[in-house]
């Protein structure tokens, strides 16, 4: 009767360790998650680490994220060091803390994107092209872009405006009686661009309506707001 006890009594305590060490388990499940930070946060941190980087610009230095400029970022990540691609492009100053930069160049033909710092916002103005000339508005708000391709070896120029504000382009209406094309479709030579005022500027241009014979530059005003 004592042994039939003593081996009820065996198999009791061996239960109740049993229970004991799947609750400790349990336990030790629960709290390992907790040990540490999740892989994939951590692994989006140090992505956005990655992303981010600083450039500076007459003596200012601004953040430089993908978020914030995907055109510009995408193009320098094709290089094994984004970050020093990213100082040695070319950017030239508009307006403060606003710049027109070149990129993706091919026998002297870029990509150009206008970049507002300020706004972390930026706009493509034009592909595969040479930019000739830039001009901004006596209110300081608009800004006037000249482009160039070369069509079977004659120039053709696009006249783009850029409201700086809202970093978007404005259309071009004719403000006079005239025949000419509106010259933001690269469809003939354009030898200057001037603001008039605060609504209107001018353009000295060939004129494609004339005969072949005509060399005479021709001068349209444009309405740009």
């Amino acid at each position: 009767m004592m042994k039939k006890n003593v081996w009820w009594i065996g198999l009791f305590l061996l239960l109740l360790v049993g229970c004991s060490s799947n609750a400790d388990a349990e336990d030790t499940l629960k709290i390992n998650p907790l040990e540490g930070d999740d892989p994939l946060l951590e692994e989006g941190r140090a992505e956005d680490n990655g992303n981010k980087m600083q450039l500076t610009l007459d003596g200012a230095s601004y953040p430089f994220t993908t978020k914030d400029y995907p055109i510009l970022s995408q193009y320098v990540h094709n290089f094994d060091q984004p970050e020093e691609q990213l100082r040695k492009l070319p950017f030239s100053k508009i307006k403060e803390n606003q710049y027109l930069v070149e990129f993706a160049c091919h026998e002297q033909r870029c990509s150009h994107l206008m970049v507002d710092f300020e706004q972390k916002h930026s706009f493509l103005m034009s592909d595969l092209s040479r930019m000739v000339s830039s001009q901004v508005s006596p209110d300081q708000q608009y800004v006037a872009f000249l482009f160039e391709r070369e069509y079977e070896e004659e120039a053709k120029h696009q006249l783009a405006v850029m409201n700086l504000d809202t970093l978007e382009p404005v259309p071009l209406e004719p403000g006079e009686n005239h025949l000419l094309p509106k010259p933001n479709q690269y469809q003939y030579a354009i030898h200057s661009v001037t603001f008039m005022d605060e609504e209107r500027l001018q353009i000295t241009s060939n004129d494609p309506v004339a005969g072949s014979d005509t060399k005479d530059p021709v001068r349209t005003q444009w309405i740009y707001k």
